[in-house]
């Protein structure tokens, strides 16, 4: 059984649509940073590939220093 709060029940009452589920909006380019286009037109599939290439060896790295990170922690409490 669910409980709502009298502030959702409200705001259906009101709207008649459900209350958001985010607080705010998210931090999102309106364009695409490699071809430059609104991404809200046309699809982005290639331009997903070549971000994943040019990204993969920042990921790497990224990884790297996560596993490094679990490594030395594993070390301290031994």
């Amino acid at each position: 059984m669910q409980v709502q709060t009298q502030e959702v029940s409200d705001m259906k009452a009101t709207t008649g649509r459900r209350p958001r589920l985010a607080s705010h909006s998210l931090d999102l380019p309106n364009h695409c940073d490699i071809c430059n286009r609104a991404r809200s037109h046309g699809s982005h599939q290639r331009c997903s590939k070549i971000r994943q290439q040019r990204k993969s060896l920042e990921w790497e790295a990224y990884m790297a220093n996560v596993e490094a990170k679990r490594t030395q922690k594993a070390r301290r409490h031994a």
